[in-house]
């Protein structure tokens, strides 16, 4: 397998003349759209790449290879226009390269590593951005008459050359031979009308690599896609240097990774979960954070390390939007089976937090009235064996709808071998669930008494219930210290004790959530009968 950087070198000597334009070449002119060119000096006419190629990037193995080539070196470049602004939240970048006479390739770049174009590729799921104006108007201002065009992009660049493309007038895409989304993101159905693409569809080419996630994000129905292999792993092998070429032409495969089709399913299923308005909330909340300490490149926000992550987490949990990025996790381990639950008719009975939390209780309540001794072992083992069966369940259906095959559904084998090791192990060893169920009831009991706190210090009636939840927040908070230190031979003891709390804690909640919830919902005055009209 070759690289792209021995590709050009390979065609060097073949103009466009004598060897046509391929998938290969698209590539190479989205590479070098990432690239900046010293082009003031030719006061905006069309200048030979090998002579505007800057010499910053002389130790540059692909520009190098591309500037002494005949093929590449020649081509010219005009219309460069490269946009970063903060205030609009918008990174835009395009290039024209006269490839010979009136053949034109249009390339729109992808994202840089500045924060503003990383803000601007989540802004996709959720409004149409200034970029993606920007690239209507781009091709409508050079795409002229009598020239043929090319026009492409690789990831935030893809989306902008179907964006572009698919909002032209008829006869501007008349003049348009081929489209190029290289691993780019399709138009988000929320926000821009995806019927459009129909426009386009014909005359567009999806090149993919094997690993693909960032492509398959909003992806359309392309007749002409074509999977690439890649000389990386994971999500490295999104970057087009390390799409591998075979004897001039890209090195294709059967089908994707079954784990980015695994990590697919999962995006598709988190953001059809999620609102355009949740989206939005969780991008500016995001961006915003590192946006205050000053940071303006994805190095920068990363090299914050813990300090800037801890801060990102409480701005998140302060805007309630850590409840958005929690419905990833779910999505892994559950999949959709939470949200059918949800959308049940007893999930709709017990919208009610303090109605759920008050039965839970009471039930934990009263086993641990009738088995004191035991209670939190069995508890834990409950919980731990209801999550392994559920796993082995789920993970059985996965794997029939996937015929059996493993490989793909890896992910979800290591979460059912997971579950079952831990449920055996608090099974068999000594003290295990002892340990266990107390380190977990001891931290729940903790949690129940912060909350009771905080809603406690939200009550500025400072009424009957206030009472109650400042009793709570201190009973909870020495029962969970006392449940995490005490000893085996007299947790029996505590667990009465906690028993008869919880019980009776459980019944005053729930008989008080029914009360509230008749007095918002009493009977409503007989409608006065309407007057016969004569």
């Amino acid at each position: 397998m070759s690289s792209l950087t021995e590709y050009v070198r390979w065609y060097s000597e073949f103009s466009f003349y004598e060897k046509e334009f391929t998938d290969v070449d698209n590539l190479v002119l989205c590479q070098l759209a990432y690239y900046t060119f010293d082009l003031d000096k030719f006061d905006g006419e069309p200048a030979p790449l090998r002579r505007c190629a800057s010499k910053r990037f002389q130790n540059d193995s692909f520009l190098q290879a591309v500037i002494q080539s005949r093929r590449f070196g020649t081509v010219k470049i005009c219309d460069a226009v490269d946009v970063r602004d903060s205030k609009t939240s918008t990174q835009f970048a395009a290039i024209t390269f006269q490839l010979y006479d009136n053949v034109y390739y249009i390339a729109f770049r992808g994202t840089d590593n500045t924060l503003v174009g990383w803000r601007e590729d989540f802004m996709i799921s959720y409004m149409k951005t200034d970029a993606q104006q920007r690239s209507v108007k781009y091709l409508g201002e050079h795409i002229t008459e009598g020239n043929m065009y090319y026009v492409g992009g690789h990831s935030k660049g893809g989306n902008l050359a179907l964006y572009g493309c698919c909002n032209l007038d008829d006869v501007r895409l008349g003049r348009v031979v081929r489209i190029y989304n290289n691993d780019g993101p399709g138009l988000c159905p929320e926000v821009s009308d995806v019927s459009l693409i129909d426009r386009i569809s014909g005359r567009t080419t999806q090149i993919m690599p094997r690993y693909s996630v960032f492509g398959r994000l909003f992806a359309h129905d392309i007749k002409d896609t074509k999977i690439v292999t890649s000389s990386a792993e994971n999500l490295m092998q999104h970057d087009i240097m390390t799409w591998e070429i075979k004897e001039g032409k890209l090195s294709l495969a059967k089908d994707f990774d079954p784990d980015s089709a695994w990590i697919n399913a999962v995006a598709d299923k988190w953001i059809s979960d999620i609102t355009t308005e949740e989206r939005e909330k969780m991008t500016r909340i995001i961006f915003d954070t590192y946006d205050k300490d000053g940071d303006t490149t994805i190095e920068e926000a990363l090299a914050t390390g813990i300090s800037g992550l801890d801060v990102l987490i409480k701005n998140m949990y302060r805007s309630d939007t850590l409840k958005t990025a929690a419905k990833i996790p779910e999505k892994v381990v559950f999949g959709s089976v939470f949200e059918r639950i949800r959308k049940s008719r007893f999930a709709q009975l017990m919208k009610t937090n303090e109605l759920r939390e008050g039965i839970v209780f009471i039930l934990f309540g009263v086993l641990m009235l009738s088995i004191p001794r035991n209670a939190l072992q069995v508890i834990i083992l409950v919980l731990l064996g209801g999550f392994a069966v559920f796993q082995l369940i789920y993970t059985f259906i996965a794997l029939y709808k996937s015929k059996w095959n493993f490989e793909r559904e890896k992910v979800r084998v290591y979460i059912l071998v997971a579950a079952v090791t831990l449920f055996v192990l608090v099974l068999v060893k000594e003290n295990a669930a002892f340990i266990v169920g107390s380190g977990v009831g001891g931290a729940w009991l903790l949690v129940v008494a912060y909350k009771s706190f905080v809603a406690a210090k939200k009550n500025e009636a400072h009424d009957f219930i206030y009472i109650i939840q400042v009793v709570k927040s201190v009973v909870y908070a020495c029962c969970g210290i006392v449940i995490l230190l005490a000893p085996l031979n007299v947790m029996q003891w505590v667990v009465l004790a906690l028993g008869a709390i919880m019980v009776l804690d459980g019944i005053f909640t729930v008989v008080y959530t029914i009360i509230k919830a008749n007095d918002r919902h009493k009977i409503r005055p007989k409608r006065k009968p309407k007057a016969n009209k004569e």
